[in-house]
């Protein structure tokens, strides 16, 4: 069996959940299934990983290189399609081009219902276009039970369409780097923080605790503060006890395991992947108790209210003072992230594609 996927994904991120996604499936995809890949221009990290490397362009200096992507990858993928020399397509993100080429079978993934939850951060067209996606997929793959429950509220799917199946986990290289990249007490946040990432209520429960804990840090790994976000950490008071840094990967495995837990206080996700690396790490996970998070952490975290910064606050400062209740976790963790392996999530893929294709 031939499984096309096209460049859509690998033409927007450099790094990012969905493509590290896409590339973990197609590595760990049982024999019966060949995956087909037409990309020609990209600056993705994951795609050095691939089990069968692919050679591509990177053009990452040159102006709009974004929109020189899209192009030439969607010229291969077209070419691809008209060719029709595949059994399935599994398009990695909401491409409306592949319906006017594609005569294969649809299997879609679908990793959350954002633009249903908060349509505000999205055009109407936008998402007009996801809908047409979803709705018109032979086969719906969900990566949480949220996710499809989402799915069947917000578009009244038959359940039966659709068919939950985790991410699993990438272990990260450490390399030469055995301790932390910093120093002292920190707790850890790591990702965006816009919007419903929730960021904001984290700063407010960091500010209640660092009164009293003085030399304690909140270490955020991402992008840097934006200058509104600098205002609120001066604001909160806790200047100087706020870091933003950029890690290499081979550093973010120590950097889990120095911090006195991680903390995420999304209000809406579809997976949480770092959950599986803190788990990895031996670092106790502090989560909020919205969206999927429940879900894929089960037991192995202490849950919060994430609109509640004192119950944050709490919910941190039970875990960071509590040896026993550090112990529990650091256990509960690791038996959770038994649980999750990308051969499982491959295994279950190709099943959708072998019941796809009987079903024809």
């Amino acid at each position: 069996m031939k499984v096309f996927y096209d460049s859509t994904i690998f033409s927007r991120q450099t790094i990012g959940g969905i493509s590290r996604y896409f590339v973990e499936l197609t590595n760990h995809l049982p024999q019966s299934v060949t995956p087909m890949l037409g990309l020609r221009a990209s600056e993705n990290l994951y795609l050095d990983e691939l089990r069968t490397p692919r050679r591509h362009l990177s053009l990452r200096h040159v102006p709009d290189h974004r929109k020189l992507y899209r192009k030439i990858n969607g010229y291969f993928d077209r070419r691809i399609m008209k060719r029709g020399d595949y059994d399935i397509i599994h398009p990695t993100d909401y491409n409306t081009v592949y319906p006017k080429y594609n005569s294969r079978p649809v299997v879609l993934t679908v990793h959350d219902l954002i633009h249903k939850r908060l349509p505000g951060w999205f055009s109407a067209g936008a998402i007009d276009d996801i809908d047409r996606c979803i709705m018109g997929a032979d086969a719906l793959i969900a990566i949480s039970q949220a996710t499809k429950d989402d799915m069947v509220e917000y578009y009244g799917l038959d359940a039966s369409r659709i068919t939950v199946i985790h991410h699993g986990y990438t272990p990260v290289a450490s390399g030469e780097c055995v301790k932390a990249p910093v120093d002292g007490r920190y707790i850890l946040f790591v990702g965006k923080r816009g919007g419903y990432k929730n960021f904001d209520a984290l700063l407010k429960a960091f500010a209640i605790i660092a009164e009293k804990d003085r030399d304690l840090r909140l270490v955020c790994t991402g992008r840097p503060f934006t200058s509104d976000e600098k205002r609120a950490i001066s604001a909160a008071g806790v200047a100087g006890r706020v870091e933003q840094h950029l890690f290499p990967t081979s550093q973010l495995g120590p950097l889990y395991a120095g911090a006195l837990c991680y903390v995420f206080p999304s209000k809406l996700e579809g997976f949480g992947m770092p959950i599986l690396e803190a788990f990895a790490a031996g670092t106790p996970v502090v989560l909020s108790d919205a969206s999927c998070l429940p879900e894929i952490a089960a037991d192995a975290a202490f849950y919060f209210n994430p609109d509640d910064p004192a119950d944050i606050a709490d919910a941190v400062s039970r875990v960071i003072y509590d040896p026993q209740e550090r112990l529990r976790l650091i256990g509960a963790g690791t038996r959770r992230l038994a649980d999750f392996s990308w051969e499982k999530t491959a295994a279950m893929t190709a099943a959708v594609y072998d019941s796809v294709l009987n079903s024809r």
